[in-house]
């Protein structure tokens, strides 16, 4: 008898042969295009990961030059000098007197009222006491980095005296205060690339008193900051975790 081919052995057809040849091409050809796809996603920057390393580098260098200015006695640019915050610390706990010291230099020198335009505001004076509990608080939390005169600390803190941002919309700084700040921002014609942090364990009343402080002392006059005030930002703002940037406040 003669044998006959077994199933399992018989030649493939050119047509299945081409047909072979066509899916291993196309599997190929996949598996090109998803390791192409594959690298160029793998190698693609990541933004959000390069903007949180951006910030961390920017923190820290202000950290670093920060605490050069508050551990370092030294004459700033304009001729004054910079009390480190070690010494302002012992200065306020030597003395009782210091808030009464403090206010009288952040007394605004004499000098003739501007014109105010007449659909301004009218100017309301604080009362003797929420200024004396705003300069209690401004000792106990901003006199490390704004002074007592108010004059900041160059390059790294900005000036409060006579700084227009201070006097003017109020849920600004309370932004500030709450949540912190950071980025470039330019006052008295000096530009500041630092950061503000959120001053943690202030009641409302109180960032009402150090805001009203500061808007009527180092030559500012503004009006008063209420803690309805504060309060109703708080409360918008509850959600955010994350600082203010300069850039998205709009400032410059």
């Amino acid at each position: 008898m003669s044998e006959q081919p077994s199933p399992g052995s018989r030649p493939l057809l050119p047509g299945q042969i081409a047909s072979w040849l066509r899916l291993v091409c196309l599997i190929a050809a996949a598996l090109i295009v998803t390791a192409y796809a594959y690298l160029a996603v793998r190698q693609a920057p990541d933004e959000d990961a390069l903007r949180r390393k951006a910030q961390k580098d920017l923190r820290a260098e202000n950290a670093k030059k920060a605490q050069a200015l508050l551990t370092e006695p030294a004459r700033n640019a304009d001729g004054s000098y910079r009390i480190p915050v070690k010494d302002a610390t012992a200065l306020i706990a030597a003395d009782n007197k210091v808030i009464a010291k403090i206010q009288a230099a952040a007394a605004p020198a004499p000098a003739p009222a501007p014109a105010a335009p007449a659909a301004a505001e009218a100017f309301v004076k604080a009362s003797d006491d929420q200024m004396k509990r705003g300069a209690a608080v401004y000792a106990r939390t901003c006199i490390a980095c704004h002074q007592p005169t108010g004059m900041g600390l160059p390059p790294v803190f900005p000036p409060i005296a006579n700084a227009p941002i201070v006097v003017g919309n109020p849920e600004l700084p309370i932004k500030f205060i709450l949540q912190g700040l950071m980025g470039p921002i330019t006052v008295n014609g000096t530009t500041y690339n630092s950061m503000m942090p959120p001053v943690a364990g202030v009641t409302d009343a109180d960032v009402a008193d150090v805001l009203t402080y500061v808007r009527q002392s180092f030559g500012n006059q503004g009006n008063p900051v209420s803690a309805d005030q504060v309060k109703a930002v708080r409360a918008a703002t509850a959600g955010r975790t994350a600082m203010w940037t300069t850039a998205e406040l709009g400032l410059k």
